[in-house]
């Protein structure tokens, strides 16, 4: 079948609208949806923040082993806090709803400490190589940050079907290293509080 000149316009469209989609990703602007791939879940939105979606225990995917170097370049790996509940947030200094949620993590991470709650950052694609580490000193964050510019962990989870979307995005571990919530957008404090404190209280027997 020829190509016509009307096929080739509807062609040329359809790549810049793909080409628009990828840039308002990167740019952390698709936030607005959230999807589960296991059965069990809860999606729920509070007061126009983050979407979250939550996996009933017995329906969650293990999380991936993840390994690799934080902001300083030494080793981390999310091994070494088996048995916490991890939140794993995946952020960008670049991402302005990741700015504005920077505080809103850092009072969570210090209220829930207590709880065996451990918070970890993961971050993405920085635009140079000083980026990440002003982003957290001027956020006063104390918790590590896997320095991940390749955004190759967040592949990792494919195979758990609960991948991280575009920045700002949040998972919430489990103590036996299951997935028990995804949140996508910026998170406030009540809403994360609640939702890590639900997640710390849950018995692993």
């Amino acid at each position: 079948m020829p190509v016509t000149r009307s096929n080739r316009m509807i062609a040329t469209v359809a790549a810049s609208a793909l080409a628009l989609g990828l840039a308002l990703s990167l740019a952390g602007c698709a936030t607005s949806g959230a999807s589960g791939a296991t059965t069990g879940d809860t999606r729920y939105v509070v007061n126009g923040a983050g979407v979250v979606t939550t996996y009933a225990p017995g329906h969650r995917k293990a999380a991936p082993d993840i390994a690799g170097t934080d902001l300083e370049g030494k080793p981390l790996n999310l091994d070494q806090y088996k048995g916490k509940v991890v939140v794993l947030n995946f952020w960008a200094s670049w991402c302005p709803p990741c700015r504005a949620e920077a505080p809103a993590l850092q009072a969570v991470s210090t209220e829930t400490k207590s709880m065996g709650v451990q918070f970890v950052g993961v971050d993405i694609r920085e635009n140079g190589p000083s980026d990440g580490k002003a982003f957290v000193a001027n956020n006063g964050i104390d918790y590590p940050s896997f320095a991940d510019q390749s955004a190759k962990i967040a592949l990792q989870f494919r195979s758990s079907g609960v991948v991280p979307q575009t920045p700002p995005t949040t998972l919430v571990i489990d103590r036996t290293g299951h997935i028990a919530a995804r949140g996508l957008g910026e998170m406030r404090v009540n809403q994360l509080k609640a939702l890590v404190e639900d997640v710390a209280k849950e018995s692993t027997s």
